[in-house]
């Protein structure tokens, strides 16, 4: 961070992403340079003095592109990744390494020329097979060079200046606009006006960052070993951590960063949550085949053959599944229903309408309609149109919601009523009660629609699994209190993402550029070879305390400009929210190699004051079968770990809330 710039453009990588690409091109050209002489007689004129000349120049290039690229890795491991003064020789080099490639190749196009005449080694076969080879792989390693280059190529060189940024919100809404018609190209329903819409909310977002996908990667390490830290140091002052690291009043429990103060869920709450339990089975059948066989990658074929013997539904009932019905019978192999349950299957989203079904469950006496969640390019276009629109206006007041799942909840309740597939169901059925339940975008179209439908359907129970956390206003979250419930696993950045969050989370990370030193390559590597240098990144390398007081420097510098552009862009939103009666399931902790959970009633103004939290199970936790296996869990009371009294929940403050500095997270 910012971007290489080379050649007058931007590119994909920052000047610190050439570590490993420079030590790997050192061994490489180290081992094509020593391979030459070792094989070869350098001073034999056997194979002919054009040959001999070819040997010798391709010796003395690779030496000099293994030197070249030794220079390229130290320099691109100096400093933190704001401080590019320490690695403005980064392009002068990466020129040079070109050159110095296109003259290797052209060497080895000569040599193969050279070697392809007819008298060229012909007393030495063996000799010649070598070079033979020893040329196709020099010309097989600059094609290699040559393809990296192309895929780092920013075609659109579409960075602005964040010093001049002041007043360009059009230009960036052009510019995200054409990378979303770019990345969704081959979605044919989409419209101008969506992309439009879209590139709004991406770039009151991203706009003026001018990041790259490592830069991305080193920031959420950096930030996910702060937040362990100052969380940690909260769990001990709230009495939760002993100095061993171990659950106080339970020592055999490795306490988790994610632990909090537990409370007993009331009896509301335990009620609540077996109605999410009885029914979970339910949005794992809405994703079909695909989630299937993901969870079940050694039994699927069985269950799935399963289901067939037990015959599959009618053509009338399934619409848009495949010529095996294969999402048709992994919803009866997730729900454990018969086919006459299924009433109808539509299992192709579009941009305004997710997949859904609707089904019976004749133990629960209810008539069930089941959402998708995102499992497509059009899911992920709804997911992206963010911004807000008013919703539920004849039921309430300054009613507002996520505009694309608004829209595609409208999209459902006009698929049903236009088939009057409902009021079919009622007619076969009418002292059955209505649900209304979804995973992720399906949650929160689910949630909307119930809010759509509680007036026609007055018993109806809205389940939203994991939904979005910029679903609803408060607005919305009182009025549908009642009949919505939600659910949310660990770190799932889904329940915490809205615009705000992801703004606040932007900041964290560039905030945390500015106090780190660390290289890049160091973080990385740290990330991938040990399990608790994430930490030491942050620890090892900090910024003296000299250097922290100090008023201007490079790093302050580059971030009040970002800064200072990103507030140009963003226009204030409206705080969204997921359904209020929400429980979250909690990781306390391991006992031993026993993952130990334990659900807890939630607000979600505090659950979105913590926000999204850097972690590698933030991505995890809202897999569906993982939510699944999570529920399974917990449901049992008499199943849980004991832990009545864990911690006192008055002295627990979220620990996120304080200041950003290095200092918060010192040793007492």
């Amino acid at each position: 961070m910012p971007k290489l710039i080379l050649w007058g453009r931007t590119w994909m990588v920052g000047t610190d992403d050439f570590v490993f690409p420079g030590i790997r091109g050192f061994v490489i050209n180290c081992a094509i340079a020593v391979w030459i002489p070792l094989i070869f007689n350098l001073g034999s004129d056997d194979c002919g003095q054009g040959v001999k000349e070819y040997l010798w120049a391709s010796f003395a290039l690779h030496c000099t592109n293994a030197v070249l690229c030794l220079a390229l890795a130290f320099t691109s491991g100096r400093g933190g990744i704001l401080q590019t003064s320490k690695r403005k020789m980064v392009p002068t080099l990466l020129i040079t390494i070109c050159i110095s490639t296109l003259v290797v190749l052209g060497v080895t196009v000569w040599g193969l020329l050279e070697l392809l005449r007819h008298d060229a080694c012909n007393d030495h076969p063996e000799d010649r097979h070598w070079l033979m080879g020893t040329a196709i792989v020099q010309v097989t390693l600059v094609t290699c060079t040559l393809c990296v280059m192309v895929l780092d190529y920013n075609c659109s060189n579409d960075v602005l200046d964040p010093a001049e940024c002041e007043g360009n919100l059009d230009e960036y809404n052009s510019m995200w606009k054409t990378r979303c018609k770019r990345a969704f190209c081959f979605v044919k329903d989409a419209d101008e006006n969506l992309f439009e819409e879209i590139a709004k909310v991406m770039a009151g977002i991203f706009s003026g960052l001018d990041f790259v996908v490592s830069d991305i990667a080193a920031g959420m390490a950096l930030l996910h070993a702060y937040q362990i830290a100052v969380i940690k140091k909260a769990q001990k002052n709230a009495n939760l951590l002993t100095d061993k690291g171990k659950a106080t009043g339970h020592p055999s429990i490795s306490l988790s960063h994610e632990a909090r103060p537990i409370q007993k869920l009331s009896d509301q709450a335990e009620e609540d949550l077996l109605i999410l339990h009885q029914f979970s089975g339910y949005f794992m059948g809405a994703y079909g085949w695909p989630l299937h066989i993901y969870a079940n990658p050694m039994s699927w074929m069985g269950k799935l053959c399963g289901s067939c013997c037990k015959g599959l539904p009618s053509r009338d009932v399934v619409h848009d599944d495949n010529c095996c019905k294969c999402n048709s019978a992994a919803w009866m192999a997730e729900t454990k229903a018969d086919k006459e349950n299924l009433l109808y299957s539509s299992w192709v989203s579009k941009i305004d309408r997710p997949a859904f079904y609707i089904c019976v469950d004749h133990d629960a006496n209810a008539v069930i309609l089941g959402i998708r969640g995102t499992l497509s390019p059009e899911d992920c276009l709804t997911d992206a149109n963010a911004d807000v629109m008013p919703f539920g206006e004849d039921l309430v007041e300054g009613g507002l919601c996520h505009k694309g799942i608004g829209i595609a909840a409208r999209g459902v309740r006009k698929a049903v009523d236009s088939e009057g597939l409902l009021e079919n169901a009622f007619r076969e059925y009418p002292k059955y009660r209505l649900i209304i339940l979804g995973h992720s975008l399906g949650a929160g179209t689910a949630a909307l629609l119930s809010i759509e439908l509680k007036s026609k359907y007055p018993n109806l129970l809205g389940l939203a699994y994991s939904p979005p956390g910029g679903l609803m206003n408060s607005v919305l979250c009182e009025h549908s209190r009642d009949y919505i419930l939600a659910l949310g696993l660990g770190q799932d950045i889904v329940p915490r993402a809205s615009i705000n969050t992801v703004r606040n989370f932007r900041d964290r990370m560039l905030e945390t550029f500015a106090h780190s030193e660390t290289p890049k390559c160091k973080i990385l590597g740290c990330c991938c070879f040990s399990s608790d240098t994430k930490e030491k990144a942050w620890f090892n390398l900090e910024k003296t305390e000299e250097r922290r007081s100090e008023p201007y420097n490079e790093s302050t510098h580059l971030i009040s400009a970002y800064l200072r552009s990103i507030q140009t862009i963003c226009e204030p939103t409206v705080q969204l929210y997921p359904p209020s009666r929400y429980i979250h399931i909690m990781r306390v902790g391991k006992q031993g190699s026993t993952e130990i959970l334990h659900p807890i009633s939630m607000n979600v103004e505090d659950l979105m004051d913590e926000g999204i939290l850097a972690s590698t199970s933030m991505v995890f936790d809202h897999f569906p079968h993982t939510v699944m296996r999570a529920i399974n869990k917990v449901v049992d009371p008499n199943k849980r770990y004991p832990l009545n009294g864990f911690g006192m929940p008055s002295t627990y403050v979220n620990p996120l809330k304080t200041s950003f500095t290095p200092n918060a997270v010192q040793a007492e």
